[in-house]
């Protein structure tokens, strides 16, 4: 049966689709802002706060003590996490209220994260440095919120969009809006903590000194007060009560004193709120019963395991998403820029910022490239095709780390110098270079991470597709724990592949840490091979993956006629059975994708396939195929499971079958004429 009609496309607004990403960037606010809970137990959880800007005396095993343990209380809140994450991912499969499914999550979960962080660097510091453990305690109780907070929002992220839209071409713009998103959130918050507030007119830094031996590069304290300069008169207080026959170490720099926090927990929390109202506004006219998937009984918890048992496409995209999120949360981290920037290369506050700029002029290339690879080609192969643009992009980077000379200049990054107000460019052939790779590189694993958040609706529909459950609480849920657990993860393998590895480092580097012997391999571990390493495991993943292509279009065409079935009346059960293949729906519920038109000629455009096409084929797509043609042996929905929707679109299609052709038409009134 033919038909220009289909009901099988849920197609969203243009702003709708610009909108809602916000809601990813609302909790990357915060999850960038998470790099500086470290910082704020080391600062404020030993009990030796000395000034109001954040002076503190501590012994190194004090100090590797309190980073250890907030290095580890992390996975630990994951074993809380495993528990919370099934009950709300359950709660928001039940959900039906005035405001939606999603919204009430959105709204309750930025709430949280708010009170999380204002509680635990505001609030907590009412409480006096001789009540220790109430200050543990503060600091346990926040971070239980955030966690909590942080998996009702972000869920919503990978769970909202199986309502808002299921066009392939659609699902694919949200990298594009999800980018602009990242810039607002992610790249804000790491250029305003690391770059704008290291402005010592803006924000007065803090200073911690730890008890060193000389061996270790411990400092006398005449030695120390010399090396601060003028600087040292601010200090006063802290260094007048340390012990002029010890030695000491040192960390300066804006995340340490109590006057960052005052001015980066309000702006987190205010432009956190700001994207929450935007993507609460995208979602607004989608978060309805009739855009919610098939009618069926929600999933219960117990359901996550045969979910992660039958779903084996959620597997592979848990573990390559996983892995992504892993190469980006390493090597992006501010630590790994203050190893790289200001350790190695000398010159953090030079660096930084316009490396961050320029990476992301290439970022938004690869993105729109990205986007459209993805839109007209589906998002595994864009997955898959720029993880290994990334992967050979970063051999070059490594190459140039494994290059670089402490003692030899022309192996360093160099953009310019400011000397008694004169600006000079100073960039040479190996900063060209690096920016090159690592720029291309940069672009290419940011848009393969952020391809595989519409996977997830993907896998949404395909889980309904197999099971008849519609779950996107659940699904959202469980990328949710595995964007947590990488989280956690990243501190650990900083204090890993840094601390642990640099000899006479008692804590993660800051801006003003000098270079050891030691932290070049730390920087090519943490910045190059790691990464590289989830690369290579995300390309097998992709292999694995069947949901692109014809399959992916049975997948929206079973679900879109059993959808009409059930909502007639049929049962799901026996929707299950009815239609199973593409072969068996009416044409009216496949989804097909428009042609692309020739704009001046109005040809249909045909595309020859290329080299990377080719290769692609050949690895890729082994399981993305289906055995029938598309309604080849279509079943109509019985007369008495059709709601009146179902039985106009039936009749329409009926009349536009039985009107004659034109040419035929034309021919029947050229015989009557002629009677």
């Amino acid at each position: 049966m033919g038909s220009t009609q289909n009901v099988a496309v849920n197609r969203a607004k243009g702003w709708q689709i610009a909108l809602f990403p916000f809601n990813n960037a609302a909790t990357n606010v915060y999850f960038a802002f998470y790099n500086y809970f470290v910082y704020w137990a080391v600062l404020y959880l030993t009990g030796s706060v000395g000034t109001a800007i954040g002076g503190v005396v501590i012994s190194s095993v004090i100090a590797i003590a309190v980073s250890t343990f907030a290095s580890l209380f992390a996975p630990l809140m994951r074993i809380f996490d495993g528990v919370t994450d099934p009950v709300l991912g359950g709660m928001m499969d039940k959900t039906k209220t005035k405001l939606g499914k999603f919204r009430p999550f959105m709204i309750i979960g930025n709430i949280m994260l708010a009170f999380s962080v204002i509680l635990m660097m505001l609030i907590s510091r009412v409480v006096p440095n001789t009540l220790s453990w109430l200050q543990w305690t503060f600091y346990i109780i926040s971070y239980i919120i955030y966690v909590l907070g942080y998996t009702c929002q972000c869920a919503v992220t990978k769970a909202g969009q199986t309502c808002l839209t299921n066009d392939p071409k659609q699902r694919s713009q949200f990298v594009i809006w999800n980018m602009i998103g990242m810039i607002g959130s992610i790249v804000l918050v790491n250029v305003m903590a690391g770059g704008v507030l290291t402005n010592e007119a803006i924000c007065q830094k803090g200073i911690i000194f730890y008890e060193e031996a000389v061996a270790n590069g411990g400092k006398s304290v005449a030695a120390i007060i010399e090396e601060l300069g003028a600087g040292a008169a601010q200090y006063a207080d802290v260094i007048n009560s340390l012990n002029p026959d010890a030695t000491y170490v040192y960390l300066r720099g804006a995340a340490y004193g109590s006057q960052f926090y005052d001015i980066m927990v309000p702006f987190v929390v205010i432009v956190s709120a700001v994207y929450t109202v935007m993507a609460v506004a995208a979602i607004w006219e989608k978060d309805k019963p009739e855009f919610w998937g098939v009618a069926s009984e929600p999933a219960k918890i117990k359901d996550y395991i045969g979910i992660l048992k039958g779903n084996k496409e959620i597997r592979w995209l848990v573990l390559s998403s996983g892995l992504n999120k892993l190469a980006s949360t390493v090597a992006t981290s501010g630590t790994v820029a203050f190893l790289l920037y200001g350790c190695l290369m000398g010159d953090y506050n030079g660096l930084y910022i316009p490396f961050y700029a320029l990476c992301f002029v290439f970022m938004g290339a690869f993105f729109l490239w990205g986007s459209k690879t993805a839109g007209r080609k589906g998002q595994k192969r864009g997955v898959a095709q720029f993880t290994v643009f990334a992967f050979l992009f970063y051999i070059g980077v490594l190459i140039m780390l494994c290059i670089f000379d402490p003692n030899n200049a022309a192996t360093h990054l160099s953009l310019f110098k400011i000397v008694d107000g004169n600006f000079t460019l100073t960039i040479n052939a190996y900063t060209i270079f690096f920016i090159i790779l690592y720029g291309c590189g940069y672009g290419a694993f940011n848009c393969c991470d952020n391809l595989t958040i519409p996977m997830v609706a993907d896998c949404t529909d395909y889980e309904t597709y197999r099971s008849g459950k519609y779950v996107p609480g659940i699904m959202g849920t469980i990328f949710s724990l595995v964007d947590k657990l990488i989280s956690s993860l990243q501190t650990l393998l900083l204090q890993l592949f840094i601390v642990v590895l640099v000899p006479g480092l008692s804590a993660l580097p800051g801006e003003s840490t000098p270079y050891m012997e030691g932290m070049q391999l730390s920087c090519i571990i943490c910045f190059c091979v790691l990464p590289m390493l989830a690369w290579l495991v995300t390309t097998f993943c992709m292999t694995r993956y069947g949901l692109s292509g014809r399959k992916l279009q049975e997948v929206q065409a079973v679900n879109a006629v059993r959808k009409a079935a059930v909502n007639g009346g049929m049962s799901m059960e026996a929707a299950m059975q009815t239609w199973q293949t593409i072969d068996q729906v009416p044409d009216m519920f496949v989804l097909k994708q428009k042609p692309r038109i020739n704009k001046k000629t109005g040809e249909i455009i045909v595309e020859k396939e290329n080299f990377i096409d080719k290769i692609y084929n050949k690895i890729f797509t082994k399981r993305e195929q289906v055995s029938g043609e598309p309604s080849s042996n279509a079943i109509d929905i019985p007369e008495e499971f059709r709601t009146e929707e179902i039985k106009a679109l039936y009749a329409s299609v009926s009349a536009q079958e039985a009107a004659p052709a034109p040419a035929e038409e034309a021919a029947a009134v050229k015989e009557e004429d002629e009677q």
